[in-house]
């Protein structure tokens, strides 16, 4: 008897109450995909007609290797680790429910996968509103391999200064996450796991080439903010912030994560204003951010955000003072 080939990919690609765009997101995915890929689909608890839609579309597909799951929903961040565990190919990557991947996706990818060269590939993303792009297939996409010669903070910087963490635009080598897990109940979740395996190989490459299109669900989670939203932004901080502290060369390290901790305090400013009308933060929060302007003190943060950081609650008076002058 012969022994099933391992897949070379495994595409996860969980959704919830996404009857509006999820067979259109697995046509831009079957249409271009051979059985060298597994494509592991799960339902997290979906009440719409979204489950019943992908069992009949997958019902008329001939694919060796197609998991279909469906499971009591347990948020985004579970159902993603579900996906890891069943996961068997060499590499492994994302879909959204409701995005789409370019035409182009596959040719471009599997060359460099069957290669096996390379831990981390990651490329570009163009986000669309109502319709995708029409992309024409490249053939000579251009992979750059991240030079680690000289110096590791100087060849992740700008990767960290983009902060582009989206679990979607970059394939992994599955062996690479063993023993990681998406941290249950956290939303958020890409800057909470992606930023830290791009610090366990050098063996990374880019695409210069837009590969995935994102679309702006104005329904999504990142467009309904919420307190726990809040909470979890606060988290993935934390997180960075105790990745430096135990870091041998913390210095340096802090000089490469500041960019991430800056854009984690962003997004907080403009949640909590979108929230309370002006930047309101708890007593363990101020506390967050003291810490983390210590830690960056001589590193490429603004000072003005340096300074916000560092006295939070007079960011916080100020903008209340605005916040009420606005309304009279």
């Amino acid at each position: 008897m012969q022994t099933p080939k391992q897949p070379l990919l495994s595409i996860i690609v969980p959704f919830h109450n996404n009857e509006k765009f999820i067979i259109v997101a697995l046509q831009s995915l079957f249409e271009q995909i051979s059985d060298e890929v597994e494509v592991i689909i799960i339902d997290d608890g979906s009440d719409d007609s979204s489950k019943a839609l992908v069992g009949d579309y997958l019902g008329q597909l001939h694919f060796q290797h197609i998991v279909f799951i469906s499971q009591v929903n347990q948020g985004i961040a579970e159902t993603r680790n579900v996906g890891l565990q069943k996961a068997s190919g060499i590499y492994v990557t994302f879909l959204d429910g409701d995005d789409i991947l370019s035409p182009a996706y596959y040719s471009t990818l599997a060359p460099y996968l069957r290669n096996g060269e390379f831990d981390i590939i990651d490329f570009n993303f163009l986000e669309f509103d109502e319709f995708p792009p029409i992309e024409e297939a490249c053939k000579n996409a251009n992979l750059t391999p991240y030079d680690f010669k000289d110096s590791e903070i100087d060849c992740l910087k700008p990767i960290f200064e983009r902060s582009n963490w989206h679990l979607w635009s970059r394939i992994f080598r599955r062996e690479l996450l063993k023993g990681d897990k998406f941290v249950k109940g956290r939303r958020y979740e890409d800057v909470i796991f992606t930023p830290f395996q791009y610090f366990k190989t050098k063996k990374i490459a880019h695409i210069d080439q837009q590969l995935y299109f994102y679309r702006n669900n104005h329904q999504g989670i990142t467009r309904n903010i919420k307190n726990k939203d809040i909470e979890d932004i606060l988290f993935a901080m934390y997180k960075m912030i105790y990745f430096i502290k135990t870091h041998e060369n913390d210095a340096e390290m802090a000089k490469l994560v500041a960019p991430m901790i800056e854009n984690c305090f962003i997004e907080v400013k403009k949640m909590t204003k979108k929230i309370h009308g002006y930047y309101y933060y708890s007593p363990t929060t101020v506390e967050l951010f003291k810490l983390a302007a210590k830690l960056c003190k001589n590193t490429s943060m603004s000072r003005k955000r340096h300074f916000q950081m560092k006295y939070p609650l007079l960011d916080t008076y100020i903008s209340k003072i605005n916040s009420v002058l606005k309304i009279r």
